[in-house]
């Protein structure tokens, strides 16, 4: 997993120069882009090897997949509109989209949100049994504190805004831990079921120039890539040893904060979540990656 030890000091940097604007970090970052590059692909040159056999069969959806959703508020579908309950879940969540596009059978979304990778051992693994076909996960977040991050820095809250992005860019490097005894805890309670974990879209669109640059955008951006990456190798490392697990990135380029149709909300209590077309594109990457159900 030797990408993501590269990876968190190029995000911390990013991070740091967009919160505090020196332009001696820009520069610095600039000035060694090419020294950066080559580490990753060094690091990249020699990756996490694979068995011979894929761990995650191509076996196709059908009617009869029991399917079961985890996480947080990703999965919970909050922002995707009429919200309801201790858990502000909607029926516009990703899993319900997917599930009644892919035509298999949603046995439940036990995700709730603001739920950690503590909370989701602890409250959401019951469900799950030696029946259940599919798995997906979104969690990670809420335990570096994302949506709060972005809601305080957003705000202009500097102070705040500096200390969650420090606390958040360190626990980046305990997350791994925390994923293996999830993903360990699912494959356990599941052992028949393919898992998919979801990544976290980029809030603010690519194409803006203030989330290229170093401002509060650029910061979010940075700690969601982070976050991303070290999920990523998180999943790598134990489709490596053999569980039946995948990854599945979702891309609001294009539609982040910043362009006239965006799929993320920006106001009210669901502000930085997705909204109801965000959550079909995360239900549309899962189609890519899983199809739809035969007969």
């Amino acid at each position: 997993m030797r990408r993501r030890t590269i990876l968190i000091p190029i995000v911390a940097v990013v991070a740091v120069g967009a919160l505090a604007g020196i332009g001696a970090i820009a520069w610095s970052a600039s000035s060694n882009d090419s020294g950066a590059t080559r580490a990753v692909s060094t690091a990249q040159a020699t990756p996490t090897p694979t068995p011979t056999v894929d761990p995650f069969p191509r076996r196709p959806l059908t009617t009869a997949t029991r399917y079961v959703a985890l996480g947080d508020s990703f999965a919970a579908g909050m922002g995707g509109g009429k919200e309801a309950g201790r858990c502000v879940m909607s029926d516009n969540a990703y899993p319900d989209v997917f599930a009644a596009a892919a035509g298999i059978d949603l046995v439940t979304n036990a995700a709730c949100s603001g739920a950690t990778t503590a909370d989701l051992l602890k409250r959401q693994l019951p469900p799950l049994d030696e029946k259940t076909d599919l798995v997906t996960v979104s969690v990670g977040g809420n335990d570096l504190g994302v949506a709060t991050i972005a809601a305080d820095c957003a705000a202009g809250k500097s102070v705040p805004c500096r200390n969650e992005l420090s606390s958040a860019l360190s626990l980046l490097n305990v997350l791994p831990d925390r994923l293996d005894s999830v993903y360990t805890a699912i494959a356990k309670a599941a052992p028949n079921a393919r898992i998919v974990v979801t990544g976290y879209a980029l809030l603010y669109d690519a194409s803006d120039p203030t989330a290229s640059d170093f401002g509060v955008a650029a910061a979010i951006n940075a700690a969601t890539i982070g976050l991303n990456e070290v999920i990523r190798d998180a999943v790598d490392a134990e489709r490596a040893q053999g569980m039946p697990i995948t990854f599945v990135d979702v891309d609001f380029d294009g539609h982040g904060i910043g362009t006239k149709k965006p799929w993320v909300n920006t106001t009210g209590y669901t502000a930085f979540h997705p909204t109801a077309a965000g959550y079909k594109e995360y239900s549309r990457e899962l189609i890519r990656r899983l199809g739809t159900a035969v007969d």
